[in-house]
């Protein structure tokens, strides 16, 4: 038995090695092949985080990517023609795409510490008009109550919303884990290079990039999943969007833009305050999350709903001018706005 176990490891050991090589040298060759997009800003505890910013104008305006992998290059299609009309920044979080990963648990303080810090590192100043996807709303509203002297405004792109684990199990929808079984077996392995035999659904104007860094993104990703409970119930100490211009851009699935469609073509034109079609048979899921937006439109006396017409969670990316034309709005406000002095945290 003794001699048996010894061959096995003479064969595997030098097999798991050569694996765990393997993927160092992928990674190694990512960065070698894809040079990262603006500049790696270097943090005072010595990691690096990388910020894309571009034009020129005030106040400037800062994408955060959501509960993806996707990092700054999620903003593409949106970037440049934001930056036409002021100066905007997109970047990517820690550990994801060219950022250097944090260690241990997560704290959801740790994103906006971790902008803020490299925001004035790349001598960056003025105030800021946020813009959130999906659990990057969560990092914005965090960023806004810990740094209120910074904001000029806000622009949630189908955000997430610090009540909706309640709603949807108020609802009987389960939310199932952030992250899957399945996936903490993969992240387990990652370091065999095992991840990249799975192609990451993303468009393919990004993909090269996105699938070249994607272990290590997941990896992040799915340290900052984990901690999602604690990061909902971080945020929603800070609902008081005060008098900043917001807009809340809300989804909308093909099937509820037929349903307004039949509604309106019947004169029903008195339809909710959160613009769901009344009397339709509309999935109860879509409905507790179009209330969890209109509900963000009330946190600021400056803030409006948009609903977006036959859109997804992600058309922030496949309808870039739903965002461009809400981020302008949002900057022209500002610029006239007089804002308040900040409030006591």
């Amino acid at each position: 038995m003794a001699v048996l176990q010894k061959a096995l490891a003479a064969i595997v050991l030098p097999g798991l090695m050569g694996l765990n090589a393997c993927e160092t040298v992928m990674q190694q060759r990512a960065e070698q092949d894809f040079p990262p997009n603006g500049e790696m800003v270097e943090l005072e505890d010595g990691r690096r985080i990388q910020l894309d910013c571009r034009g020129e104008g005030a106040p400037t305006v800062v994408f955060q990517s959501g509960g993806d992998v996707l990092g700054s290059l999620g903003w593409e299609p949106v970037h440049d023609r934001v930056a036409v009309f002021t100066r905007a920044c997109a970047y990517s979080r820690a550990g994801v795409l060219w950022s250097d990963a944090r260690s241990g648990a997560f704290d959801p303080r740790e994103v906006a510490e971790d902008l803020h810090e490299a925001l004035n590192a790349a001598g960056e100043s003025g105030e800021y008009v946020l813009v959130g996807h999906s659990r990057g709303g969560l990092y914005n509203m965090i960023y806004a109550g810990l740094y209120q002297d910074e904001i000029a405004g806000l622009v949630f792109a189908d955000s997430s919303h610090p009540d909706q684990e309640t709603a949807f199990a108020e609802a009987g929808i389960p939310l199932g884990s952030y992250v899957s079984p399945a996936q903490e077996i993969g992240l387990a392995l990652r370091w065999t290079g095992m991840m990249r035999m799975v192609d990451y659904p993303v468009d393919p104007s990004i993909a090269a990039e996105v699938e070249a860094f994607y272990p290590k993104s997941a990896a992040a990703n799915a340290r900052e999943a984990r901690r999602r409970h604690e990061t909902l119930e971080f945020a929603g100490k800070f609902r008081d969007l005060r008098t900043w211009p917001v807009v809340v851009l809300a989804r909308e699935p093909a099937e509820l833009t037929e349903a307004w469609k039949r509604e309106d073509s019947r004169n029903a034109y008195l339809l909710s305050a959160d613009g769901l079609a009344t009397g339709e048979d509309i999935p109860e899921g879509e409905v507790v999350w179009r209330r969890l937006q209109a509900d963000l439109a009330t946190w600021s006396s400056r803030a409006r709903l948009e609903i977006v017409p036959e859109s997804g969670h992600a058309f922030f990316f496949h309808k870039p001018e739903v965002v461009v034309s809400a981020v302008r709005e949002v900057v022209t406000a500002a610029r006239v706005v007089h804002r308040e002095p900040p409030l006591p945290n």
